[in-house]
């Protein structure tokens, strides 16, 4: 849908030249082929809102991204261990630190609690693999459930569940950005696509005219023109305007 717009935008804008003499067509062939290139590498203004659109490779980029979400559950979870701790006892909270908060925000923050507690009548007293903003709601001597890894059970974390729900977010995130980069990488790369056949048919035109043809200054205006237009670059405030008029008088030739 995005990039049809583009291509009927630039097809309709195309028309108010199409009918004029051969070098100023080619010409505008030629600056608009040209801005939809540059638009799919770098990204232009959107078109259909205000907001900044990424070229090509930022969409990569963000595929990559959402694509390290999807199969970061996995690496996290066995950096924090979460996926061996599978046994449950209780435990007495001994300390709890949490960072310093700016005055204005005295709710908040992540909370780590030390505790002590019993494993094969050893007794441990293990600051928590990872901490929580759940965990600043307890106090010292007060007995919580913990899970911890049988393996190694000095290794423990307290509100498991919901850094587990936490860790399942991040594939549903990891998804709707890899899909969103992914469509929009589809849209750069027609709009290379479009912009290139458009600049090739131009100098394809270009060639076919009286030799020493200066096409420069009709380039630049179209150019302005379209970005003005489809764009919202130039002046307007961004606003698009309606396309403007080929030039009335020919080409000139050089000498």
């Amino acid at each position: 849908m995005f990039y049809k717009n583009i291509k009927n935008q630039a097809k309709q804008f195309l028309g108010n030249y199409k009918s004029d003499n051969p070098a100023t067509f080619a010409a505008a062939q030629q600056a608009i082929g040209g801005l939809l290139i540059l638009d799919g590498f770098v990204g232009i203004d959107n078109p259909l809102g205000q907001n900044k659109r990424s070229g090509i490779f930022g969409s990569l980029l963000g595929v990559f991204l959402g694509l390290a979400f999807i199969f970061s559950t996995g690496f996290i979870g066995n950096l924090f261990g979460v996926n061996k701790m599978t046994a449950e006892t209780t435990a007495t909270v001994v300390s709890i630190s949490q960072p310093t908060v700016s005055s204005g925000n005295s709710s908040g923050g992540s909370c780590t609690p030390r505790a002590k507690y019993t494993i094969d009548n050893k007794e441990y007293v293990q600051v928590s693999s990872s901490g929580s903003s759940s965990a600043c709601s307890l106090t010292v001597g007060q007995t919580i459930n913990i899970n911890y890894d049988p393996s190694n059970p000095g290794n423990w974390a307290y509100n498991l569940n919901a850094f587990k729900v936490v860790l399942k977010v991040f594939p549903i995130a990891g998804a709707v950005v890899a899909i969103t980069s992914l469509f929009t990488f589809v849209i750069r790369l027609l709009s290379i696509i479009f912009g290139w056949k458009l600049l090739k048919s131009g100098r394809a035109l270009a060639k076919t005219l009286p030799g020493g043809t200066d096409l420069s200054t009709i380039k630049n205006e179209v150019r302005q023109s379209f970005a003005k237009s489809i764009f919202g670059i130039g002046d307007g405030g961004g606003q698009p305007v309606t396309p403007a008029q080929p030039p009335l008088q020919p080409p000139t030739q050089l000498n």
